[in-house]
């Protein structure tokens, strides 16, 4: 289904509650009108970076939180992000379908600036 290279795969997320726990304590966070992006370096002996997506039911029903799911995770896919060696949570505001004309390419463009902004302060 997935190409080599090219898929998700599970060294690319965050998995376990110790994970987001890690994430929890000491962590520099970046907030972008569509989204807020906790990140820390990885506690792995490499550069993967690994993602965890939140998406609450403030943001809308199921099908609304798993489009917002989809978008984060193909952008993640698409990117050139994968390899800078950071955890990082990103949550999804609940404002995006209440306020926006048109939250997919709103999320996308949020997600590019935010990642754009936080692999230059490393």
């Amino acid at each position: 289904m997935n190409e080599a290279g090219r898929g998700f795969d599970k060294n690319h997320r965050l998995l376990s509650a110790a994970d987001f726990s890690y994430l929890r304590k000491n962590a520099k966070s970046f907030s972008s009108r569509w989204t807020r992006i906790y990140f820390k370096k990885t506690r792995m002996d490499s550069n993967i970076t690994r993602i965890g997506i939140a998406c609450t039911k403030k943001v809308g029903k199921a099908n609304k939180r798993n489009l917002c799911k989809r978008v984060v995770r193909e952008f993640f896919r698409t990117s050139s992000y994968k390899d800078i060696g950071l955890d990082m949570t990103i949550m999804v505001s609940p404002r995006l379908f209440t306020h926006s004309k048109d939250p997919v390419s709103d999320l996308r463009s949020a997600l590019q600036y935010s990642f754009k902004k936080i692999s230059h302060t490393l």
